[in-house]
């Protein structure tokens, strides 16, 4: 397995052309050229995005892996956000909204930022479409109390959201724009599988694409 030196990331600048640094380099020494190595730089790219969308302070390691045919972009975060802290700066925003709940990788940085306050804030996470909301919280990952109170990390995935979602598109209308948005996602198209791993104040993130 090939792997790139672990780097710390935040919502910085700096950091940011880092990672980018980082990820041309690792495309050039695997030897990826085209649609190939434009996939690969593109999740990424969305990664880091992602992470420059959260609120307050924020750092990450990030790095990328290759084995066989599998590419895969890995973050383990840790933060001191707390949701008094959290609220106060979303409460300063113009809209008093969360801005960065956007899109799939919107959706993942909301479970990422929750999933290091605690499972209730997870627990909560709902989209507001144009006729109801969606619970993608619950689409996603194992939220039974037994399966917390195992002390078991939570894990929510894209495979098992898709699953869910395209269940209950025929019956729910907020489901059916959520299914729209997922269809429009490039990252989702690209990407055979998200996970995202959430235990107490640790989240271990991988985008894992096959080409």
């Amino acid at each position: 397995m090939e792997k790139t030196r672990e780097i710390h990331i935040s919502n910085d600048e700096a950091t940011t052309a880092t990672a980018l640094k980082l990820t041309d380099e690792f495309i050039e020494k695997l030897g990826l050229e085209g649609k190939k190595a434009i996939r690969f730089r593109l999740i990424s790219e969305e990664t880091i995005g992602m992470v420059r969308a959260m609120t307050g302070d924020f750092e990450a390691l990030f790095w990328l892996e290759n084995d066989g045919d599998a590419y895969r972009v890995k973050l383990i975060a840790k933060t001191e956000m707390d949701i008094d802290k959290k609220d106060s700066l979303i409460a300063a925003s113009t809209s008093k909204k969360n801005a960065a709940v956007k899109g799939i990788m919107g959706k993942i940085g909301e479970i990422i930022e929750n999933g290091l306050l605690n499972y209730d804030d997870v627990a909560k996470l709902q989209q507001e479409y144009g006729s109801g909301y969606l619970d993608y919280a619950s689409m996603g990952f194992n939220l039974s109390a037994e399966y917390v109170s195992s002390g078991a990390p939570l894990m929510w995935s894209l495979s098992n959201y898709r699953e869910q979602l395209e269940d209950a598109v025929a019956t729910n209308a907020p489901a059916r724009e959520a299914w729209d948005e997922l269809e429009e996602s490039i990252v989702a198209s690209i990407a055979e599988d998200i996970t995202v791993g959430v235990k107490k104040d640790r989240v271990d993130m991988t985008i894992t694409a096959r080409f």
